[in-house]
């Protein structure tokens, strides 16, 4: 009747852990994406990576609701600072 304490620890783990890897999926996305932009996209294979690395993501993500709201406060927050850093320069 009453949830299982240690499972439901359990289950919050594995959200943060799912969380946190998204995210550093993100960051490690954007890094790339950063990064071919500074090279001038010399390499195509740069591109695809990046594409793939993002459709992996988005599919981690769209199995959790909660995990994906996170997931989409922490991109609406990127798009904030990158806009911030564009208008500052």
């Amino acid at each position: 009747m009453f949830p299982d304490p240690g499972q439901q620890a359990a289950q919050r783990a594995a959200q943060r852990g799912a969380e946190q890897s998204a995210r550093q999926a993100a960051q490690d996305g954007m890094r790339a994406a950063q990064a071919g932009a500074r090279r001038g996209n010399s390499r195509s294979g740069g591109g695809l990576l990046s594409f793939l690395l993002l459709v992996a993501v988005v599919v981690l993500v769209a199995r959790d609701p909660e995990l994906w709201a996170s997931v989409l406060h922490f991109v609406h927050h990127v798009v904030n600072v990158v806009q911030n850093r564009a208008d500052g320069s």
